[in-house]
């Protein structure tokens, strides 16, 4: 086994990004679908490439840059997974076929896979900055008005100030551990405990980047506005390739670095004196509170959304929190079921064609014009908020049974997520009527809807093939049992 075939998904993304700029070289306009169908392709390729890397050795490494782990497989999988879906509804979009956006998506997609997989800091670090140019460069793109280059002059600032952050992470890790490699880093705290004197300022640079990249609240993220503009598949669609990426960099910076595996295995204790669990625990508290309400308080749909599809991420943050390997199966197994969570919100709005800046007003009443869509969003939703029966409900549940003090945040979070849904039911199936015309729903988009329906609901109902595949991928971790 060669360890440089763990690099064959990103490999195949770069070729279409090339094939991509070939095509608009030749500025042929018969071309502009077959740009799609490459794309689509290459995605698919990468897919299919990544989940036949599961059956790899545990770890690989590449010269201590990039690494390939269980953990680091569900993300790009996550990854893939949302990107492929996000694609299939851009097809009927009117800047669907832009050259521009097909290459900066597909860039934006390269750099994202290389900050899960790499093994180190700096390296993750400048990935960031051209994920953040890219997907800047793709709603700009995207957005086809006069407001494309305040958007592209708020990506390059918002670049910036998120390297001068990784800078100074940098510089703070290689003053404590002499390298940035983070297995070399893991491997020094555990054999000098020492050292875990004066790491609080990393632990929460670690946390306060990764939580910024999700967009998490109370921070506004590193997309801020630039979403207002575009098509609905690309603005919730790299919101989720941001919150993947985002949790990746708590779960492998944060969590894994800083805590190691009990005596037995069976669950994670802290390396150092100010637990990274705890603040995490308390991070993930507030944002389970104020996403729902962001999301209740915010009157267009579109901010409304962009807010909680991020529940799954802070319910599995909380979850992960506790350290505990039971859990930390579900959570895996939540992230991928959050993506294609989001995927399915982005096949509503796609069937639903709301205005950008739809309010609820406009809301009102849509369920009685178009039910296939309607129907998938609310239940997409109900998942996102973790409600019996989706997968997300069993998470709380395992979550809730440690009887902890702080039961009380998830307990206020599926209140306030719960009245979210019950609002958007209520008005959606209203007597009043939208203003805004629908689109008669074909029959070849009732039964894709209906597909993903059944799959939600089937991965909730048996969950544990979904649960035994997260907890397998983090036996190189734990070890086995």
């Amino acid at each position: 086994m060669n360890n440089y075939q763990l690099l064959i998904p990103q490999i195949s993304i770069l070729f279409g990004v090339f094939f991509l700029g070939f095509l608009e070289i030749g500025k042929e306009e018969r071309s502009l679908g077959l740009k799609w169908v490459v794309q689509m392709f290459f995605l698919l390729l990468a897919l299919c490439q990544e989940m036949l890397l599961y059956q790899v050795p545990s770890t690989l490494f590449v010269k201590g840059s990039l690494v390939l782990d269980g953990a680091t497989e569900i993300l790009s999988l996550s990854l893939l997974l949302l990107s492929v879906m996000v694609q299939l509804c851009r097809h009927k979009e009117k800047q669907n076929l832009t050259p521009q956006v097909n290459i900066l998506m597909m860039g934006a997609i390269l750099f994202g896979l290389v900050v899960i997989e790499s093994n180190r800091v700096l390296f993750a670090c400048i990935a960031i900055v051209g994920l953040i140019w890219t997907a800047h460069g793709a709603l700009a793109a995207d957005a086809n008005n006069d407001h494309q280059p305040d958007i592209v002059h708020g990506g390059i600032l918002r670049g910036v100030f998120f390297l001068f952050g990784s800078v100074i992470l940098c510089v703070l890790c290689f003053i404590s551990f002499g390298d940035v490699q983070i297995d070399e880093m893991q491997r020094v705290l555990v054999r000098d405990p020492q050292r875990a004197q004066g790491l609080f300022s990393i632990e929460c640079l670690v946390l306060f980047l990764g939580a910024a990249v999700m967009g998490l609240p109370p921070f506004q993220g590193f997309l801020g506005k630039a979403r207002r503009a575009s098509t609905w598949p690309l603005a919730v669609g790299i919101s989720g390739i941001f919150a993947i990426v985002g949790f990746s960099l708590v779960a492998r910076w944060g969590v894994l670095l800083f805590t190691r595996p009990t005596i037995g295995g069976v669950g994670i204790e802290p390396l150092t004196p100010t637990s990274i669990l705890e603040m995490l625990r308390w991070l993930s508290s507030v944002s389970l509170i104020m996403v729902p309400l962001l999301a209740l308080f915010h009157r267009q749909i579109r901010g409304s959304i962009l807010f909680f599809i991020l529940n799954p991420f802070a319910q599995s943050l909380f979850a992960l929190s506790f350290g505990q390997r039971e859990l930390m199966g579900f959570v895996l197994g939540q992230i991928l079921m959050a993506s294609f969570i989001v995927g399915m919100i982005v096949l509503a709005f796609s069937l639903l064609r709301l205005p950008v800046l739809a309010s609820f007003q406009d809301w009102v009443g849509i369920g009685r014009k178009t039910r296939a869509a309607s129907l998938t969003l609310i239940l997409a939703i109900s998942a996102a908020a973790g409600m019996a029966p989706f997968f997300g409900s069993i998470l709380l549940q395992k979550t809730l049974g440690i009887n902890s003090i702080f039961s009380i945040f998830p307990l206020l979070n599926l209140a306030f997520s719960g009245f979210y849904v019950a609002r958007l039911v209520t008005l959606a199936f209203h007597r009043g009527h939208s203003e805004i015309f629908q689109t008669e729903v074909t029959m070849r988009q009732k039964f894709w809807c209906a597909a993903q329906l059944i799959i939600l609901i089937f991965m909730g109902i048996f969950w544990q093939p979904l649960y035994k595949y997260g907890a397998f991928s983090i036996r190189g971790f734990f070890g086995e049992l």
